[in-house]
């Protein structure tokens, strides 16, 4: 009786943990497990979840527990070779928890069969797409808790889904993914493609047999560290500071080794790392890996928002243990495996279930978590009004009443180095980076022109849900130019229907409800933020070409009033009612789908103004107006109208000689044009008028100049901050609603006039032309390279650092002159020329010319009389180094592209009859147009033809990151080196990465161009003198190769190549002009 009594209590005993377990409370949880990787019926990389999910008692709506063979989306294999495969639902939103565990996929090989060949085999299903990440997005807007784990971004996932997952989760892929194998040996667990391309690209046999590391790139690339380079702690997985204090009661250990598949990934917000990988390696190791971008500590686990990334394969359990309904038994299990500090299994019960047991435990309902507004909404008469238009400026609601608010903003572009607009490549990171520069610089608004991909719309919801100041959006409908143009007349039919969807679509995406289907050169796809009670204002369609304008009067010359539904026009012309109509149906959408209401205005600028111009040269700047005076809202638009206007300093031409303008006297007491312009229009309105365009541009090109400095082109960052802060300094003075700099972000696509013709349109987003001022409007630069490479400072170890090697290195000792180097990337060439003594004060006596062969078959031979100097191909470029002032780029007069487009093709500026020969020994001056001949109607005045030399270089340092940076910089003088930067298009490159130059333009117009080889290079040291691009030279020192007879050979040139790109490389910098500007904007509240 003893022996069956004491079994009896031990059997009871044991019964206890499944009574109490089996007691506690279901929790009825919503969770939405997603699997694309299930070749075989283990459901290893879900069936540790489901465990714990009904270890933890969550159940379905359903009231049963998540079961791993049916429970999931993804693949599912069947009887035989047969499979089904779980889509995506349309909507996840209301789901508690949504669960990626793996999309790698099933391959023919994984479900078929061995594959012999060592190749990948097919895919029969996997990876993420685009639209499915759309759809978790909108989940995760809504509230719910997103965790996704290992190869969420390998192939064969979408790029454009990698790109959207990484931004949901904010952190960035680096290419990466790696393992610790046991058993390095073939027919083990290694892949045979991991075998395969090993062996293909060393060309050497697998033989490891050992324990190891593999790691794999997204290009195939693989390395393989052996055991001995491996320390006892193999890859340890840590938590760290932040995940102690997150989970501090929850940890059943802070560390321990991690023996599987992990990715190696980049946060972009390192406070939100939890865990940390640290491989266990030697030096020689530590330095190989580090030359392939592998670092030795990276991410393990990453918590944002209501979002989670596990970096390794943490829920693939391959167990048949499914028994669950235990208290206690992950305790038990632990105790069972004391001392196991590497099985994978050991690592499930130690690291991965108290993780998840904290997670599951804080996850809470959508409605809970879900994102709401940061910022007041008035209501009236049920309708929601977001903005309100007060007598001189927009208010918005805060305390229970209206308050003005001073606009203090930036235009935001919608491309990105590498990418045409219409590509809509920014992602959801790099607009929430951006969007936190720009509160950073007390901003408080942002303007677009049209619809932006839905990263936009989901980045300001989660920028605004945390900032302590919101920033309000000015949101325009874009209306397309082009058929406007080819109709000129906006009330035709397509131009109509066009408006109309552009209407709604705009309208329905501001909600956060909106499906737009894919359409080249157009944003797309799932839009479910709803920032609509951030868009303090519409600001509707483009500048309007008066050419248009006039051709749509004529046209519709007589027709009636508009009266619609919220504004009326009066005494307006056919355009100004077309534009009342735009407006009206804008209004009225919003109002019909949304009952919402905000701010409304037009594009507008100075060519279209309301003011007289009679000192405007171009008849076709002052040709009409359009008139926003004319629209009158009814007393049922209680948000109100604006007027808005692009106004810069420098264009129209009138503005420099506008006596009543240039003699207006400002705030400051100085002249200045500008504000003599804003006071004069600001008095025609009866509304408030917000500037929505303003700023200069920081390039060393230019295009307009201004009667007082601030002009188009030409400004250092410096400048550019100076000029941007005193516009708006005069925009406030003027009584203006406030400004919106032109613009936030660089923009490598865009043209300008006066250098658009000299290169390859169709490749502009792939490299930075720094002549083309268009391009330079950011507060925001994408600077070239990966990173600071060359710094043209003079400080000469970054040269060393990137391992170039000199081009020409002297091996005398009578020689100054020793060695020359150079390199390029997206933005520059860069020359390094090293003497044995020089300065600034010897340059002026002691100078260097660089020529350059870059086109064959034309270019001077002669270069000098007395002494000659002669080379035996054509010279097309001599950059002479001549002192700080004189130095300076020229060209062959036959290679001159503005020669031959303004002498040559338009007539402008004299003809010289010695260009025409391909081999004449002329060099001129390297310039850009700035206006052709113009004739002030009021002042009987007529003032030539006008352009500047750009090829003069200036001295200072070019280092971002040095005090004395200048960034209109070309060299620089220190420690007996020159340093030099200049843009490629001075060299007559259109597209440096195709490495396309311009051709024989005599023989095939401006636009004709060929592939280059290489560029040649030669150096002669004299001393003469130099008057503006004329040499006189008195002696020659030395040459590099060396004269003979007078004669540099050309074969003996040192020849410059560089490789071609399809992608380029860059980095953001915050220019100086944003400090300038963040200085400016923080003066008002």
């Amino acid at each position: 009786m003893g022996f069956a009594a004491g079994l009896i209590v031990l059997v009871l005993i044991l019964c206890i943990p499944i009574i109490v377990w089996s007691t506690q409370e279901e929790k009825t949880r919503n969770v939405f497990i997603i699997d694309k990787t299930v070749p075989d019926n283990t459901y290893r990389e879900h069936k540790g979840l489901t465990w714990i999910l009904n270890y933890k008692k969550w159940i379905g709506e359903d009231g049963s527990p998540y079961l791993p063979k049916e429970d999931y989306a993804g693949f599912h294999p069947g009887a035989g070779k047969s499979y089904d495969i779980t889509e995506f639902p349309e909507s996840l939103v209301g789901k508690d928890l949504i669960y990626l565990a793996d999309s790698y996929g099933v391959y023919e090989e994984d479900f078929y069969g061995a594959n012999f060949d060592g190749d990948r085999s097919d895919l029969i299903y996997g990876g993420m797409k685009e639209e499915e990440v759309s759809v978790i997005s909108e989940a995760v807007q809504k509230g719910s808790t997103f965790i996704a784990e290992f190869n969420a971004f390998g192939s064969p996932t979408e790029k454009r889904a990698r790109q959207d997952l990484s931004s949901l989760l904010n952190l960035e892929w680096s290419g990466w993914i790696g393992r610790y194998f046991e058993n390095l040996s073939k027919g083990g667990e290694v892949p045979s493609w991991a075998i395969s391309n090993y062996e293909k690209q060393t060309d050497e046999k697998w033989n490891f047999t050992k324990a190891g590391l593999i790691f794999v790139n997204e290009d195939d690339s693989i390395v393989v560290v052996e055991e001995e380079d491996i320390g006892e702690n193999t890859v340890q997985f840590t938590f760290n500071e932040e995940g102690r204090t997150l989970f501090q009661n929850d940890l059943a250990k802070e560390s321990m080794s991690y023996h599987y598949w992990f990715d190696i990934v980049e946060p972009l917000n390192s406070n939100e790392v939890l865990v940390d990988y640290t491989l266990d390696v030697n030096k020689e190791t530590e330095k190989k890996l580090e030359d392939k971008g592998i670092p030795l500590t990276f991410p393990a686990v990453i918590h944002h928002n209501q979002t989670y990334y596990f970096a390794g394969d943490y829920a693939d359990h391959d167990s048949d243990f499914d028994f669950y309904q235990y208290k206690g038994l992950p305790t038990i299990n632990r105790l069972l495996l004391t001392g196991d500090n590497e099985a994978l299994e050991a690592f499930y019960w130690k690291m991965y279930m108290p993780l998840m047991e904290a997670i599951l435990r804080n996850v809470k309902s959508p409605e809970e978590q879900q994102v709401k507004p940061s910022i007041e909404v008035y209501s009236v008469d049920g309708v929601q009004v977001a903005g309100h238009v007060g007598e001189d400026k927009l208010q918005v609601y805060k305390d229970g009443e209206w308050e003005d608010l001073l606009i203090k903003g930036v235009n935001m572009g919608i491309a990105k180095p590498g990418y045409f607009p219409g590509e809509t490549a920014i992602t959801k990171s790099e607009y929430l980076r951006w969007f936190e520069h720009i509160g950073e610089m007390n901003a408080n608004a942002i303007r677009i022109y049209t619809i932006h991909p839905p990263a936009f719309y989901e980045a300001l919801l989660e920028y605004n849900s945390k900032a302590e100041e919101s920033l309000y959006l000015f949101h325009g409908v874009w209306v397309e130019e082009e058929p406007l143009l080819e109709s000129e007349d906006s009330f035709e039919e397509k131009n109509m229907k066009l408006l109309e969807k552009a209407i709604k679509d705009t309208v329905d995406i501001i909600h956060g409800n909106a499906s737009i289907k894919e359409k080249p050169g157009h944003a797309s796809g799932r839009y479910t933020a709803d920032v609509s009670p951030y868009v303090i204002g519409w600001v509707l369609g483009i500048e309007w070409d008066p050419e248009l304008v006039v051709s749509t009067n004529e046209k519709h010359e007589g027709i009636a009033q508009y009266k619609g539904n919220y504004l009326n026009t009066n005494s307006a012309s056919p355009f100004e009612i077309w534009v009342a109509e735009m407006m009206d149906d804008t209004l009225s959408y919003e109002m019909d789908q949304y009952n919402w209401q905000r701010p409304v205005s037009f594009s507008n600028w100075v060519t279209t103004d309301l003011l007289e111009h009679p000192a405007e040269p171009s008849k076709e700047e002052d040709l009409v107006s359009v008139d926003p005076n004319v629209i009158e809202l009814n007393d049922n638009y209680y948000a109100g109208q604006f007027a808005s206007y692009h106004i810069y300093p420098y264009y129209p031409d009138f503005l420099n000689y506008e006596e009543e303008y240039v003699n207006y006297v400002d705030e400051n007491g100085e002249k200045n044009n500008y504000a003599g312009y804003l006071n004069s229009l600001r008095k025609v309105h009866r509304m408030p008028v917000l500037v929505a365009e303003f700023g200069v541009p920081a390039s060393r090109g230019m295009t307009h100049r201004n009667v007082y400095g601030m002009n188009q082109g030409g400004n250092s960052e410096v400048e550019q901050g100076h000029t941007d802060a005193k516009l708006f300094e005069n925009i406030v003075s003027e009584d203006y609603a406030g400004g919106l700099v032109f613009s936030w972000q660089d923009e490598w696509f865009k043209r300008t006039w006066n250098t658009m013709d000299y290169d390859n349109s169709d490749r502009r987003p792939f490299w930075s032309n720094d002549q083309t001022n268009e391009q330079q409007f950011g507060l925001l630069s994408f600077d070239p390279g990966k990173e600071l490479t060359i710094k043209v400072d003079g400080n000469l170890e970054d040269w060393k650092e990137a391992e170039i090697k000199p081009l020409y290195q002297s091996d005398s000792n009578d020689e100054n002159f020793k060695s020359l180097s150079m390199t390029s990337d997206e933005k520059y060439i860069y020359f390094r020329l090293d003497y044995e003594n020089m300065s600034k004060e010897r340059l002026e006596k002691e100078k260097t010319m660089l020529l350059f062969d870059t086109i064959s078959g034309q270019g001077s031979k002669q270069l000098s009389k007395n002494p000659e100097l002669t080379t035996s191909s054509g010279i097309d470029f001599i950059l002479n180094l001549a002192g700080e002032n004189q130095s300076r780029l020229t060209v062959q007069s036959h290679y001159d592209s503005f020669y031959y487009q303004y002498g040559e093709d338009l007539g402008l500026i004299s003809k010289q009859e010695y260009a025409k020969e391909k081999d004449n020994n002329i060099f001129h001056p390297i310039r850009l147009a700035l206006n052709k001949e113009l004739t002030i109607p009021n002042q009987d005045k007529t003032l030539p033809f006008d352009s500047y030399e750009t090829g003069l270089l200036k001295y200072g340092n070019a280092n971002p990151e040095s005090e004395e940076y200048n960034s209109l910089s070309d060299f620089i003088i220190k420690d007996n080196s020159i340093e030099i930067r200049l843009p490629w298009a001075l060299f007559n490159v259109k597209d440096p990465s195709t490495k396309e130059i311009m051709g024989d333009m005599w023989n095939g117009g401006i636009k004709t161009s060929k592939k280059a080889e290489v560029f040649k290079v030669g150096v002669v040291n004299y001393e003469g003198d130099v008057k503006e691009p004329d040499v006189s030279i008195s002696s020659i020192s030395d040459t590099a190769p060396e004269m003979k007879d007078n004669l540099l050979s050309m074969n003996q040139f040192y020849e410059f190549n560089w490789k071609k790109w399809t992608e380029p490389d860059y980095h953001e910098r915050l220019k100086q002009s944003y400090y300038i500007m963040q200085d400016e904007f923080g003066r008002y509240k």
